[in-house]
């Protein structure tokens, strides 16, 4: 079938950092063999126990920031909001380094083409990662040119300056602001010789401090502006004709008269791109329903079993991605083996704000707002489809309602340039809930099955792990790479083992391909991958008779990431009281996953009503670093749960004679408030670098909930969402 494209760009830093990694597993892959390289290249490339990062923008400490003269400071980013608080948190950070008072700090999300530029985009819970560093640095660089530009002005020695929350001071006790330092200076800026020194995190006054999020307030208001916000002089709106059967495409086109119809002012017709721009969405509507478009559907309509048929593990297929002693072996010598699959089905991305664009091509330049995670690829799309240089086009960026990777595709903006192309006018374009479910990138189906076996005293011996599933981040990459890797690695998040085995452990991707269009989601394979391993771990912590806890902390390797999660589990279990019994009728399930640096650790206390599972209350405890805002991390464990706990009980997408099943809501439910869980969050204390908080509280919801199921019913749930089988 025709899938919509999909890219996404590195940076010059990103690829170098990727170059870097490739040739050093490339000389061990090259003694080794092929296996080993692909091996070297998954360890490199996994984000368990240390967040992996593309890097920072390069840019200058007066770029990052800027002072007005009413001493106000601005930081620069092009990281994009979307609900996660990434905006404030960068603001803390840069803010830190200059000991300013929080009410002077201001954040703004730059257009491209600016000083700051970002072609990583937003995702894989990397923005604090990839920061922290580099905007502290760059706010301490800043207060060091500050202070010997205040030298300067005032006509004294650099060391008898000291710096203050608003300023510099001097012996004499003159004290000009930072604001009036900027506004009084000529010429070029000084930097400091050696670099600057850093905080220790002892001293942190804004940095580990709750903060309200900065775009509350407009949120509030209603200043805050979306992408279906945006309205321009002389816009006008288009539509386009998109299939309703997967992978149906465009046969013939008779305009007939629609370029006639009323407001109508552009009918673009180019191979598969069908779309109509008119002063009204309706009126453009109208005329597109107007023209007779002939499609045609594949030679065999996809099917559900199509899909969950090639979703299978294969045996004799995959690539082993993880490989320590001789598990296999063991498995064949063992005297009894514990043999288990699991099944996650589609999901689709279902934020509640669909995409929107607004694109104005004119002569010598073209400017866009649009909902996307990418704005750098996003103007390289628009670019490349106008045949434009990269210079000419600006994206603005807008808040988004909701991501979860569904926004790193291209295609909203070039479709909006196209008729805006033509029209010589702005163009709108804001997809519907049916173009989304139907013509949007889902979640891939995945299928798990998983063997191990217990040494005489109760130890894990060995572990395999073979995942079946379809491509997640290989989307993005040209298709040579796909086959050399031969797995996924969004797909494998939090698939290999972390738990100690005696004889050794194995995990074997296997990509499947699949006649529909998949992609990123939340945490990528993160929730299908927690599901199927933590249910197992679970099971086996039974055939040992050890407690779930105790079973997990035994099996923990004895280093830095190992007493992490260590710390975490008992974090949790200290919350929820795991020591006591839950209240008659409930169950208590635990689980555990490690993602972008991040540990987490969740109990769900869960009750049956009929075949109807009612999970009450979530605990969870998360090691996630060094925390820049506390507000933030305990809000992305709710919404991460919030989430998990959906596509637990409710949340699949199937295929329904050729199309998605789902046009809306009432056919795709999310989560609802009566039966959303209470939730409790305790953040474990860390030395560690900051981790990412975006997707790793996904990881372990479905664990925690299929355990405290088996509990209850001592049926064991292998497959999402859960079903309570009736007897």
């Amino acid at each position: 079938m025709t899938k919509p494209a999909l890219r996404w760009k590195l940076s010059r830093r990103g690829l170098l950092i990727g170059v870097g990694t490739t040739v050093a597993v490339v000389a061990v892959g090259w003694v080794a063999g092929k296996d080993t390289l692909r091996r070297a290249i998954s360890n490199a490339a996994e984000g368990t126990e240390k967040p992996v990062s593309r890097g920072a923008p390069s840019a200058t400490p007066t770029q990052w920031l800027s002072f007005s003269a009413d001493n106000i400071l601005t930081v620069h980013v092009q990281k994009i909001e979307m609900g996660q608080g990434i905006l404030t948190a960068l603001a803390q950070i840069a803010a830190e380094e200059l000991s300013l008072p929080w009410e002077n700090v201001r954040v703004v999300m730059d257009p491209t083409g600016s000083a700051v530029q970002d072609p990583n985009g937003t995702g894989n819970s990397e923005s604090v990662v990839s920061h922290y560093t580099p905007l502290r640095t760059a706010a301490a660089t800043l207060r060091e040119m500050l202070i010997a530009a205040a030298a300067s002005q005032l006509a004294v020695d650099v060391g008898t300056l000291t710096a203050t929350s608003t300023g510099v001071r001097s012996a004499a006790g003159k004290e000009l602001t930072f604001g009036a330092i900027v506004a009084a200076h000529t010429g070029d800026w000084q930097t400091p010789e050696t670099p600057p020194v850093l905080k220790p995190a002892r001293a942190f006054t804004l940095i580990g401090t709750p903060k309200q999020r900065l775009d509350i307030p407009s949120k509030v208001n209603g200043t805050a502006q979306y992408g279906h916000d945006v309205r321009i002089p002389n816009m006008v709106w288009g539509v386009v004709a998109r299939p309703r059967i997967i992978g149906a495409t465009i046969a013939a086109v008779d305009q007939r008269d629609a370029a006639t119809y009323p407001g109508v002012v552009a009918v673009v017709v180019e191979d598969q791109f069908v779309g109509v721009a008119a002063e009204t969405k309706a009126q453009a509507q109208t005329a597109l329903l107007a023209m007779n478009i002939t499609w045609t559907n594949p030679a065999t309509l996809v099917t559900q079993a199509a899909i969950d048929t090639a979703t299978t593990v294969d045996p004799t297929q995959g690539v082993q991605i993880q490989l320590d002693g001789d598990a296999l072996g063991a498995l064949d010598q063992a005297k009894s083996v514990l043999y288990r699959e699991f099944r996650t089905p589609m999901a689709a991305h279902a934020h509640l704000e669909p995409q929107a664009s607004v694109v104005d091509v004119k002569e010598t330049s073209v400017d866009a707002w649009v909902s996307t995670q990418v704005p750098v690829g996003m103007a390289n799309a628009i670019a490349k489809a106008l045949d434009r240089d990269i210079s000419t086009v600006t994206v603005h960026p807008v808040y988004l309602g909701g991501g979860f990777g569904r926004r790193l595709d291209d295609g909203l903006g070039v479709e909006a340039a196209r008729l805006s192309a033509v029209a010589k006018r702005p163009v709108a374009i804001a997809w519907s809930r049916a173009d989304e479910f139907h013509n949007g990138y889902v979640r891939p189906p995945t299928h798990h099955v998983i063997r191990g076996s217990l040494t005489a005293d109760g130890r894990i011996e060995a572990l395999s792990h073979h995942q079946a599933s379809g491509d997640v981040l290989l989307t993005i990459f040209p298709a040579a790479i796909g086959t050399f890797l031969g797995w996924d690695i969004g797909a494998v998040r939090g698939a290999k083992w972390y738990y100690t085995a005696t004889a050794g452990r194995v995990m074997t991707a296997q990509r499947v391909a699949l006649p529909v269009a998949t992609s990123f989601w939340r945490g990528l394979g993160l929730l299908a991958d927690g599901f199927a391993i933590e249910s197992f771990i679970d099971e086996l912590a039974e055939q040992a008779n050890v407690d779930p806890l105790e079973f997990r902390l035994r099996h923990l390797p004895d280093t830095e990431f190992g007493n992490r999660m260590k710390n975490t589990l008992n974090a949790v279990a200290t919350l929820a009281q795991w020591d006591k019994p839950a209240a008659p009728g409930h169950a208590y399930g635990l689980a555990c996953s490690a993602d972008a640096g991040t540990c987490v650790a969740q109990i769900a206390d869960v009750s049956l009503n009929g075949d109807q599972i009612i999970v009450h209350h979530v605990y969870a405890a998360v090691d996630c670093g060094q925390v820049i805002n506390p507000d933030g991390v305990i809000a992305q464990t709710e919404g991460g749960i919030i989430m998990g706990v959906g596509s637990t009980l409710i949340e699949a997408l199937t295929v329904v004679d050729g199309a998605y099943g789902a046009s809306n809501f009432d056919a795709y439910p999310l989560l609802r408030n009566s039966r959303a869980p209470d939730i409790s969050v305790v953040i474990v204390p860390s030395s560690a670098e900051p981790g990412g908080m975006g997707e790793p509280p996904i990881g372990p919801v479905a664990g925690a909930i299929a355990n405290a199921v088996y509990r209850l019913t001592k049926s064991r749930p292998d497959q999402l969402p859960i079903t309570i089988k009736q007897s």
